[in-house]
């Protein structure tokens, strides 16, 4: 499970910069209202800060849903991945409706790709932990460890 984890984080970091790289894009009018208007999205025009922050998120959605994961009930934990998962959908459609109905029209389709393929990476990251199996633990596992951390008895006398 941790080795499938790790190729979920890297998925994760390649998709991150694609994103990223397309919400820099963006158009000249969405250029221009960013540096005279609207001076708190300057982040989007970096690719690498636009690909820290969209990965920051992302790596935080892994850590929880793991968390889940390996300290809740299997059903417990995929019930909490499906939550994200509609809390996933909704943002893409909110993502939809404000690409649609706001000044956004006015942005490149590369950038309202880049918003997409977040939404779409995050689903990824959902359905990675809706459909994985918890590691089951045998019992010959659980004796060898136990017999592990039993100590013997010391020969010192006092």
């Amino acid at each position: 499970m941790r080795k499938n984890i790790i190729i979920l984080i890297l998925i994760q970091l390649i998709l991150s910069f694609i994103s990223a790289l397309l919400i820099s894009k963006m158009s000249f009018i969405g250029r221009l209202g960013i540096n005279l208007f609207y001076r708190e999205y300057l982040i989007f025009k970096t690719v690498w800060k636009t690909a820290l922050a969209i990965f920051a998120i992302q790596f935080v959605l892994v850590l929880v849903l793991s968390f889940f994961k390996y300290l809740t009930p299997n059903h417990f934990s995929r019930i909490i991945a499906i939550v994200a998962l509609v809390i996933g959908i909704a943002g893409s459609y909110f993502t939809f409706i404000d690409f649609t109905t706001t000044s956004h029209r006015h942005m490149k389709m590369y950038f309202h790709s880049g918003g997409y393929l977040f939404w779409i990476s995050w689903s990824i990251t959902c359905m990675f932990f809706i459909f994985s199996k918890k590691k089951k633990v045998s019992l010959t596992d659980l004796s060898i460890i136990e017999e592990k951390n039993i100590q013997k008895p010391s020969d010192n006398k006092v």
